[in-house]
């Protein structure tokens, strides 16, 4: 294969990388958008509309419960699939530079990040799941107590 068919190849296989980055960001933003609007709304309704404390209490465990899960999932979902499709355009990217030395963003874009940065992925889903963790967990120590302030 000459050089001009190697850049269209390099195209084309960097037209799929960027798909593939792309949903992945779109995936991300999508997912903390949508946890911070649940439990914003939740926190809402359940602060203002219910009258029960006990139930607040309940409601407050069991919605922080639920998002947690849902972020873990998803979490697993985007660093166990999305990223390794993600990372399987890369190597295939990587393995054609390396036939190609004129053919080398990929691998300067590898060389800043050669763990691809999934402990940065890692830090930030992190930042999200632990306060969330330790939220659910303090929900349902207090749930049948009737008194949060007492508990913190």
């Amino acid at each position: 294969m000459d050089l001009e068919q190697a850049i269209t190849l390099w195209f084309h296989y960097e037209t799929v990388a960027m798909h593939f980055n792309e949903l992945i960001i779109q995936y991300r933003l999508q997912l903390m958008a949508g946890i911070g609007a649940i439990g914003a709304i939740a926190g809402y309704l359940v602060g203002s509309k219910v009258a029960e404390e006990s139930d607040r209490h309940k409601l407050r465990a069991f919605i922080s419960a639920g998002l947690l899960i849902i972020l873990v999932a998803a979490a697993y979902l985007d660093l166990f699939y999305y990223n390794e499709l993600l990372r399987g355009a890369v190597d295939a990217l990587l393995e054609l530079e390396c036939q190609y030395p004129e053919l080398n963003m990929s691998s300067s874009i590898k060389a800043r990040f050669p763990d691809g940065a999934t402990k940065h992925i890692f830090i930030s889903y992190g930042l999200v799941i632990i306060p969330l963790l330790f939220f659910t967990i303090w929900a349902f120590c207090t749930m049948n107590t009737g008194n949060s302030k007492e508990n913190l």
